[in-house]
């Protein structure tokens, strides 16, 4: 059914301003359900409208709105009213309004705002569960539609937002759906569908060169269109390596990253003095790409500024949040031209924790997606709809992973599901026990995962950080014997939380190094940057 809203009464009572003679039309079906335009609701809004002064020349609730001949059929009795009316106020849906605009030459105003198309759980309560792609894949996601049950519309989820089963986005209420759609596949065997990697939709179906239309004359037994999607396999470890990076993970050396976020500015000078401080500590570093949905200067620009004038391999950070199919081809070919070598994929963090909420997410593609595109762009000179790229660019893509999230099996398969289309190595989400660390490794290798892991490490630039994060983060588990020495340590002045900082982080950097299957670390201490030299000469790594 589809869902429906009532408008504000002052929009109405503006948008009926200059006509005094109503008809009113509500509908007999989604409306009525809905509560907002069955014949209750027309009779409460003639009563406004009369308290506006308004003559009401009449109402009805036909059947069903939205078709055609019933409408014409329910509405031939009132043929008189209609005529000596001014203006028709529909309370139906979107469609229902079309149809009464081309039923009339009459003005027509809308008295709903359509939602969405949906199920009643109980009276009152109203939840979306079809966006009418054209595609359905509710055979493979154990009947959850992640179009809509995801808040991204991941077709290859779940994305790092989710903690406890619950989704970021809405403040950890709802359950994330890809959670809910592994839970549902394991239980019926089924987890081989939860690894198919599903290509990015073909929008042609959804948005169509005008409204869609079916007409059942022309209608022809539908044929299955299987696409032949090209997986590239493996690539760990790499045939090729473009980078430093990919060089010293091929050879086994233990590697450190760091990572710089550009801000709202024109400016790179900052940022660039923080890669000259780190420079000769690490191997690469990270560049965010907008991160926490905040709008700040394009990644892009600022790795190029890097390594031209430092002289430091970049990450590029690319996430799927902000850029459509054809923009993220467009940068992953100026990366090429730029001379950029790593990439890492992510979703990014949704729009609504930023700084422009009102902002319309995009999520064309997902970050599994994202991998098989870079692959398919280096590996085969292709773009995801098959068009050749004359000299394609070498590029390595990595990806993230939390081994904080719980439950930690989906992230995992998700994880290998990455791993069988193309990612290169991986850098996880901070941590500061080493046993989750551990217990991350061990379950990732028993499900065949073996790409090469730079574990994330954040020290904490204050207590407040600390306290932040332990509050409200969920998944974040920093043990209470490393809250309470940081605790006690800024009761004796910012130098003893800073030297606390160093020794902490500087033990839990060698714990990690020790630790079988760990490929290096990626330092994340963003406004913190200047800490590293001294932390990493503290872990023996510098």
């Amino acid at each position: 059914m589809i869902i429906t809203e009532q408008k504000p009464f002052d929009k109405i009572k503006s948008m009926l301003e200059k006509f005094n003679k109503v008809f009113i039309i509500g509908c007999g079906e989604c409306a009525t359900l809905c509560q907002t335009g069955g014949e209750d609701q027309v009779k409460e809004m003639k009563e406004k409208l009369k308290g506006l002064g308004k003559e009401v020349t009449g109402t009805a609730v036909p059947k069903t709105t939205c078709d055609k001949r019933i409408l014409r059929r329910d509405l031939k009795k009132f043929k008189e009213a209609i005529e000596a009316a001014q203006a028709i106020l529909v309370m139906a849906c979107g469609n229902g309004v079309q149809a009464v605009a081309e039923f009339t030459s009459k003005l027509v105003v809308p008295a709903l705002n359509t939602l969405f198309m949906g199920e009643i759980e109980r009276i009152g309560r109203f939840y979306e569960r079809c966006r009418a792609c054209g595609d359905c894949v509710l055979f493979e996601t154990g009947g959850v539609c992640p179009l809509t049950q995801c808040a991204k519309g991941l077709l290859n989820g779940p994305c790092g937002g989710y903690a406890n089963g619950k989704c970021e986005v809405g403040g950890w209420v709802k359950d994330c759906a890809w959670v809910k759609i592994f839970n549902a596949l394991k239980e019926q065997g089924r987890l081989d569908l939860f690894l198919k990697f599903r290509p990015p939709k073909d929008h042609r179906k959804w948005f169509a060169s005008g409204p869609r239309e079916l007409v059942w004359k022309e209608r022809k037994e539908a044929k299955a269109e299987e696409r032949e999607v090209w997986i590239p396999g493996e690539r760990w470890p790499p045939k090729e390596t473009y980078s430093e990076l990919m060089k010293k993970l091929k050879d086994g050396e233990f590697v450190i990253t760091g990572e710089v976020e550009p801000v709202k500015t024109t400016r790179v000078d900052k940022v660039l003095e923080v890669c000259r401080t780190i420079k000769d500590y690490v191997v690469a570093v990270n560049v965010t790409d907008n991160p926490t949905a905040f709008a700040y200067l394009n990644t892009l620009t600022t790795c190029y500024y890097i390594e031209k004038e430092v002289g430091l391999e970049t990450i590029y950070q690319i996430t799927v949040r902000d850029r459509n199919r054809l923009a993220i081809t467009s940068d992953l070919l100026a990366a090429g031209l730029l001379g950029i070598k790593n990439v890492l994929a992510l979703s990014g963090d949704f729009i609504s924790v930023g700084d422009n909420p009102q902002a319309k997410p995009v999520y064309d593609i997902d970050s599994t997606q994202l991998v098989w595109l870079v692959r398919k762009i280096v590996d085969k000179g292709e773009d995801i709809a098959g068009n050749k790229i004359d000299h394609p660019p070498k590029l390595h893509v990595g990806i993230a992973a939390n081994p904080n999230a719980e439950p930690l099996e989906p992230e995992l398969y998700k994880v290998l599901r990455k791993q069988k289309v193309g990612a290169e190595f991986i850098q996880t989400q901070c941590v500061y026990d080493i046993e989750v660390l551990k217990k991350f490794l061990d379950e990732a290798r028993s499900i065949g995962i073996k790409l090469p892991v730079l574990v994330g490490v954040t020290p904490f630039k204050s207590l407040k950080m600390m306290e932040w994060m332990v509050k409200f983060v969920p998944g974040i588990k920093v043990p209470e014997e490393m809250q309470e020495r940081l605790r006690k340590a800024r009761e004796r002045g910012k130098e003893a939380f800073r030297e606390e900082n160093l020794e902490i982080f500087g033990e839990l950097c060698k714990e990690i190094k020790k630790t079988p299957g760990v490929a290096g670390i990626h330092m994340m201490a963003v406004g913190f940057e200047e800490i590293i030299p001294s932390l990493l000469k503290r872990a023996g790594l510098a």
